[in-house]
């Protein structure tokens, strides 16, 4: 079976890195608010502890979480930064051209 998914161009912008790099900027920071509900016990639970503990590993994996999406927007800052940086050298380079030569 063909997937018809593997003829679409990607296109790459400085300005398209930066826009996802802010979205995963604005993602953390909602990751980072959220925080996982205390317990305070229930008879439908069967300890207090339990739910503290679920509590607990729901906030260590939110923080997890949250570096990772971080950690992807610095890079993504970085990576518009350093093709902005490409793109300019090779249009540096293709101004120094003298126009076309024929052998």
């Amino acid at each position: 079976m063909q997937s018809d998914h593997g003829t679409a161009e990607l296109r790459v912008s400085g300005d398209g890195l930066r826009i996802q790099a802010g979205w995963c900027e604005s993602v953390a920071s909602t990751l980072a608010g959220n925080r996982a509900p205390i317990g305070v016990g229930s008879t439908w639970l069967e300890s207090a502890a339990a739910v503290n503990l679920s509590s607990t590993e729901i906030s260590a994996a939110a923080i997890r979480c949250t570096v990772r999406v971080q950690a992807t927007a610095t890079k993504l800052a970085a990576a518009a930064t350093s093709y902005a940086a490409t793109e300019a050298g090779s249009a540096a380079q293709f101004r120094g051209l003298n126009g076309p030569k024929a052998c």
